[in-house]
């Protein structure tokens, strides 16, 4: 797989999402928590568990090496409460008790009640799960992933090419300097092999 994968960036795009599928639904607990979500409205595996995994392996670490959650975004406009999105947050540690990796669970139609307290960034209320993965902090961090009808689904909207050839880009639609740096920083020191590209 490692090769496969060292090879990512060379393949067209259909390609890099065959490679992507076999890659994913190798991880284990991955199809269970795929399946799982499904009963969430609207809801997709994102970010790191992806693109972390893939430079996991071609930095020929274990699976999950420096995956701190697993990234769950679903969306419900007709309740914005925390005590609905805690309740799902209890049901998936229940659940999955087994997989050492804590979830973190987010209904993104809520996000603008919190953001600006916790990140100092005022931020108006999302219109989709799709716009808020467009604002992400890195290019290549920008996807997430659900089954749909039997078939690995993707939403990338810079595509997958930082994450093969081990890019680290800034997405400046919402974040700052600070908050790209200190992400940028943190994994370089993990992943030697990633190339960063200032802000």
């Amino acid at each position: 797989m490692k090769n496969k994968l060292l090879n990512g960036q060379h393949l067209s795009l259909n390609e890099q999402l065959n490679l992507l599928t076999e890659f994913v639904m190798t991880m284990d607990g991955m199809p269970q928590i795929l399946e799982e979500i499904a009963k969430l409205p609207n809801a997709w595996v994102g970010a790191g568990i992806i693109f972390q995994n893939v430079w996991n392996v071609i930095h020929g670490y274990e699976l999950n090496t420096y995956i701190k959650d697993i990234d769950i975004l679903y969306w419900d406009d007709n309740d914005l409460s925390w005590a609905a999105e805690n309740s799902h947050i209890r049901s998936f540690t229940e659940t999955f008790s087994n997989i050492s990796i804590p979830f973190d669970i987010k209904n993104i139609a809520r996000v603008h009640l919190w953001y600006e307290e916790r990140f100092g960034i005022p931020k108006a209320q999302y219109h989709s799960i799709q716009e808020s993965i467009s604002t992400w902090p890195v290019i290549g961090a920008c996807m997430a992933m659900r089954m749909n009808r039997g078939q690995l689904e993707f939403i990338a909207p810079y595509g997958f090419q930082d994450m093969f050839s081990l890019r680290v880009r800034p997405n400046k639609v919402l974040v700052n300097q600070t908050i790209y740096e200190d992400k940028a920083i943190k994994w370089q020191e993990q992943w030697p092999k990633l190339s960063i590209e200032n802000w």
